[in-house]
């Protein structure tokens, strides 16, 4: 049997894009606690708004078979830029679950979760 373009992904994958989406879309209406995050990183809002951005593009990306591993990079290099301002800022209680997103999305990149 042929794998079709549109086969759904896992529930995982699902839940990880819907996840990165939502959080995207709070950096892009300048939530408060992620503002006052990347202030606290030296970030401008114009830096926060971008990797908002990235996290809604790439959580709808990941959602959606033929362009999953492009989400999945997508979310990864977010995570990436995320988790080095986490450590460099010493904020522990957020890299650790920032380095489990990081790993999610580049699983997210090889196959459904």
């Amino acid at each position: 049997m042929a794998r079709t373009m549109s086969r759904p992904l896992g529930l995982a994958t699902s839940l990880l894009g819907l996840g990165f989406a939502v959080a995207g879309f709070d950096k892009l209406v300048g939530v408060t606690p992620y503002r006052n995050l990347a202030r606290h990183w030296g970030w401008s809002d114009g830096d926060m708004r971008a990797l908002g951005a990235a996290e809604l593009a790439g959580g709808a990306l990941v959602a959606w078979h033929p362009t999953r591993r492009l989400g999945g990079a997508l979310l990864a290099a977010a995570s990436a830029a995320a988790l080095v301002e986490e450590l460099q800022h010493r904020d522990n209680e957020l890299a650790l679950p920032r380095f489990g997103l990081f790993t999610a999305a580049m699983l997210a990149t090889i196959g459904p979760l």
